[in-house]
C-alpha cells in the first residue's frame, strides 16, 4: 500500500508541475487562448484525479490487497509503450488511418483481451470518429501517409 500511495502521490504533484510550468507560458483568455491553457487545465485534470485517489486509498479502512506490480502488469505496460512510440515512429510515413486502426485493434484484440471481431469493428469505428472530429470538424491537419 505503501508504493500505491507514493504513485498517487507523484501523479498528484505531476500535475500540479505540470500547472505551474503552463502557467509561465500564458493562459490568456476564452477569446484568445495561451500556449499554456491546454496544458494548465490538463495538468489541474491529473491534479485533481491523484489527489482524489490519494484521498480515497488513505480513507479506506480495509485497503484492497492487491499487487500492483505484477509480471502480467507489467508486461502490458511494457507492450502499450512499444506500441505507442511505434504508432509515433510511423505516424507521419504511413498515415493517421491505418495506423490509427492498426493500434487500436491491437490494444482492443491483443491487450484488453477483446474478441478480434469485436477489436477490428471498435478499431475502425474510432479511427472513423477521430478523423470525422480532428480533419472534418475541428479542420487539423492529419498525415495522409500512404494514401497522399
Amino acid at each position: 500500500m505503501t508504493v500505491e500511495i507514493a504513485i498517487k502521490a507523484v501523479w498528484t504533484a505531476t500535475g500540479l508541475a505540470i500547472v505551474w510550468l503552463a502557467w509561465t507560458l500564458g493562459v490568456g483568455t476564452i477569446d484568445e487562448p495561451g500556449p499554456g491553457m491546454m496544458s494548465v487545465g490538463l495538468g489541474a485534470l491529473i491534479a485533481v484525479v491523484g489527489a482524489s485517489q490519494l484521498f480515497a486509498l488513505v480513507a479506506a479502512r480495509h485497503p484492497a490487497e492487491t499487487e500492483p506490480w505484477t509480471r502480467t502488469g507489467v508486461l502490458r505496460v511494457a507492450a502499450v509503450v512499444v506500441l505507442l512510440a511505434v504508432y509515433v515512429a510511423l505516424f507521419e510515413s504511413v498515415g493517421f488511418l491505418i495506423t490509427t486502426f492498426v493500434l487500436l485493434t491491437v490494444l482492443f484484440g491483443a491487450l484488453a483481451g477483446i474478441r478480434w471481431g469485436w477489436a477490428i469493428l471498435l478499431g475502425a469505428a474510432l479511427t472513423a470518429a477521430n478523423y470525422g472530429l480532428f480533419k472534418m470538424v475541428l479542420g487539423t491537419q492529419l498525415p495522409a501517409g500512404i494514401f497522399g
